[in-house]
């Protein structure tokens, strides 16, 4: 009882929260800034610097971004502990579906910069719209609590625990938070363990709110490998993907 009440409370403030994120979205749009000088002059040889700036990085980027995409979600965070200040995006398609690639180089860049195809990603943020809403929920890897009847439980605290699949040398740790599916993949025959990364991932969420699907959203990591947040949101499905827990987690909780 005590893991459902947790679960709605984590629901509700998450709703409440998006509900002021689109408040604030739809203010900033109105209030958009009509001069583009984060966009850079031009060298003699035709190539865009980047102008000096006090604002963080990031804000300089996604004012880019929405001044070429319109108004669309982005993170409000980058989720990098230091090296922010050489943050650089690249991105591909438009307002309806797209592609963006978060990375630290040597120097900062320009959007979409042809020498950011260098650069690996820590981070890549995906919109996919479908022409359904039934098609959009479908697409989420969505694991039931019901599907988990009968297997070993593991404390994962804060009230919250999660049940183990093991077999064929690997190792599934699931568990559910409001309209989310969580699980760890560990692979049992390199002696990987998925609880500790599991509690990591509880801990986190007990002060960072995921966005609040309106169906369904999923969560899939890996102690070893990539990890990736999906949620759906009517006809659009959004996915962020990388290495770091931490820094996936912190991005999908400043979407707006």
């Amino acid at each position: 009882m005590k893991t459902e009440k947790k679960q709605v409370k984590k629901t509700a403030s998450t709703s409440n929260s998006q509900k002021k994120s689109s408040k604030t979205a739809s203010s900033q749009t109105s209030q958009a800034p009509a001069r583009s000088n984060s966009q850079g002059s031009t060298t003699n040889n035709g190539q865009q610097q980047v102008p000096s700036t006090n604002e963080p990085r990031l804000v300089t980027l996604n004012g880019d971004l929405n001044r070429t995409l319109g108004h669309v979600l982005l993170p409000q965070k980058d989720g990098l502990g230091q090296d922010n200040s050489r943050l650089n995006i690249r991105f591909s398609g438009d307002s309806v579906n797209y592609v963006i690639n978060y990375s630290v180089g040597g120097k900062t860049r320009p959007l979409n910069d042809p020498a950011l195809q260098n650069e690996t990603p820590y981070a890549t943020l995906t919109k996919k719209t479908y022409s359904s809403f039934a098609q959009a929920q479908a697409a989420v890897n969505y694991h039931s609590s019901s599907d988990d009847q009968g297997l070993p439980r593991i404390d994962l605290g804060h009230d919250i625990s999660g049940t183990i699949d093991a077999g064929a040398g690997n190792r599934y740790l699931h568990w559910n938070e409001g309209k989310w599916s969580l699980v760890v993949h560990a692979a049992a025959v390199n002696g990987e363990d998925p609880k500790p990364m599991a509690k990591q991932v509880v801990e986190l969420l007990e002060s960072s709110y995921l966005p609040a699907p309106n169906s369904v959203g999923a969560g899939e990591f890996e102690v070893s490998g990539d990890n990736k947040l999906t949620w759906q949101d009517g006809q659009t499905l959004y996915s962020l993907k990388g290495q770091s827990v931490q820094t996936i987690i912190t991005m999908a909780a400043s979407m707006k």
